[in-house]
């Protein structure tokens, strides 16, 4: 069992292990991404590499806290040296709460534009869907009209072919009759020089 010989600090200790803890947990789970993942998180306007480099500057007073020895005992902390390496704790801690929060604040807006775009990929498949079924209903009316059209054609065509047959029969009609006019006719004549003969 240790002993402590100012219990106050155990409290910041631990205090300080937490968002510590949780700001390498963080940092860790980001290692194994490309570098092209990690990108939009940290945006020009960022202030995380800002609050990383004030963390850096708050964990070197902490060492150069730790190292002093201005004991009356010997080369012991002080009281004074413990206090100043607590502030620097303490200063640790808040800015890793901070840190945190940023981070916090950046997967919330990760999350609002993942759901924003996958709600515009929703958009996008319903449209996409409504102009396909758009598209094949056109077509379905395009091809019935084609289908129409080539039905009526066939129509006319057996009606032209029908005309065609009745012209044709009248013609043939038509020399029949001019034949018979035209036998007729010398008969006719015939009949006319032979009464003629007769007399």
């Amino acid at each position: 069992m240790r002993i402590l010989l100012f219990p106050w600090s155990a409290k910041v200790q631990r205090n300080f292990r937490i968002p510590l803890f949780q700001l390498l947990l963080l940092a860790t789970a980001g290692l194994g991404r490309p570098a092209a993942a990690q990108a939009p998180a940290v945006t020009p306007d960022s202030p995380l590499p800002r609050l990383l480099a004030e963390r850096k500057t708050l964990t070197d007073r902490y060492r150069d806290a730790s190292a002093q020895r201005h004991s009356l005992f010997g080369n012991k902390p002080s009281k004074k040296d413990l206090q100043e390496v607590v502030d620097a704790l303490q200063g640790i801690v808040d800015k890793d709460q901070q840190i945190v929060n940023v981070l916090n604040e950046t997967a919330q807006k990760a999350t609002t534009t993942s759901v924003r775009l996958a709600a515009t990929t929703t958009q996008l498949q319903s449209t996409s869907r409504d102009d396909r079924n758009l598209t094949s209903q056109r077509l379905s009316e395009v091809e019935n009209e084609a289908s129409n059209l080539r039905q009526r054609e066939k129509q006319q065509l057996a009606k032209m072919r029908d005309l065609e047959a009745e012209v044709t029969e009248a013609k043939q009609g038509h020399f029949v009759r001019d034949a018979l006019i035209a036998g007729l006719a010398v008969l006719c004549v015939g009949l006319v020089v032979a009464l003629r003969r007769r007399r």
